[in-house]
């Protein structure tokens, strides 16, 4: 692999952001990695820890900022595998001269969210940098959990005519964070930040459930393309199925977005049994936050390793995985 520089394009959370995790695993032996690369690590069969760091542009936008990003975004990461966030570190790198009232409205905002998942900030840490050196702010925060379910979730367990889920409509965290930089103001247009373990946590109990992924930089189309290279299996979208709101829509029209690849920050892909779609599907539209979550296709095994889309007009369209950035400092 020659890679000389990192780029913008490194960070999309797409094929050359794959391409730099490799070149950074590669120094160390395998005997010190994780033999999967879901959203969370599992250490011991039973604890949960994943990180994050957040260096979203706007801070404030539409649906949330950067603090309640910051602890959903953790969070979420251990709850698609059946993980119960429980604790929490956070680290803040601030620039010289930033104000100590936005940055008191910002952790307000991510207590809030530990708060409503009962987490426990445990230990963190402050940097503070000379001006120029960051814009702003950027804060990592790193979850910690215990698996409630009998079994590891993950897309290992993935079979041939699996039903794929999606929990809500796709792209809203991405578009809203694209109208806030282009001055764009579409109606009710809301990031979709939220913290997901109160509409997964009650799936758990699902036998049939196979695994679910934060559907974050990069979008269901990522997501869909590592399950399909990682089980080698194919995948087929249908487009008809894919929940996509009318403001979200127009904000891809306007700036030439496709919205299988937009960021969200409450949305969840789920692969599940087909005997059980119908009975996840009804559970998480109890969930006031999963009222669009939607059957959008299945596991096969034709064209293995890749994801296929049926399109609203009868033809069909391979979903690769992305290689330049759309929208850098997304989340």
């Amino acid at each position: 692999m020659s890679l000389e520089k990192v780029t913008l394009g490194h960070g999309s959370g797409g094929r050359l952001t794959q391409d730099l995790i490799q070149v950074i695993l590669s120094v160390f032996p395998k005997k010190n990695l994780t033999s999967d690369l879901e959203d969370c690590a599992l250490i011991w069969e039973k604890i949960g820890v994943t990180i994050d760091s957040f260096t979203v542009s706007p801070r404030d936008f539409p649906g949330g900022d950067i603090g309640e990003l910051a602890i959903c975004g953790s969070a979420n990461d251990l709850a698609v595998r059946g993980v119960k966030p429980q604790f929490i570190t956070m680290s803040v790198v601030a620039e010289e001269g930033f104000h100590i009232d936005e940055l008191t409205r910002y952790m307000k905002s991510a207590s809030s969210i530990c708060q409503k998942l009962g987490i426990q900030l445990v230990a963190g840490d402050t940097k503070v940098v000379p001006k120029g050196h960051v814009e702003g702010l950027f804060i990592t925060t790193c979850a910690v959990g215990e698996r409630v379910t009998p079994a590891p979730l993950g897309m290992n367990l993935l079979q041939p005519s699996d039903t794929i889920i999606v929990s809500t409509s796709i792209g809203r965290h991405g578009a809203a964070i694209g109208a806030s930089r282009f001055d764009l103001n579409p109606e009710d247009l809301k990031s979709d930040c939220a913290p997901l373990w109160p509409a997964l946590e009650p799936l758990l109990k699902i036998d049939g459930l196979r695994c679910m992924r934060d559907c974050t930089r990069g979008g269901l189309g990522t997501v869909m393309c590592e399950w399909a290279e990682g089980r080698q299996l194919g995948v087929t979208l249908s487009e008809e199925g894919i929940p996509i709101r009318s403001s979200v829509q127009s904000v891809c029209d306007i700036l030439g977005f496709d919205p299988l690849y937009l960021a969200c920050e409450g949305c969840a892909a789920i692969g599940v049994d087909p005997k059980d779609a119908d009975k996840v599907l009804n559970i998480l539209r109890e969930n006031p936050l999963c009222q669009e979550a939607s059957i959008i296709g299945s596991v096969t095994e034709e064209h293995k390793g890749m994801v296929a889309l049926q399109t609203k007009i009868g033809g069909m369209r391979v979903v690769d995985m992305p290689v330049g950035e759309m929208l850098p400092r997304i989340c």
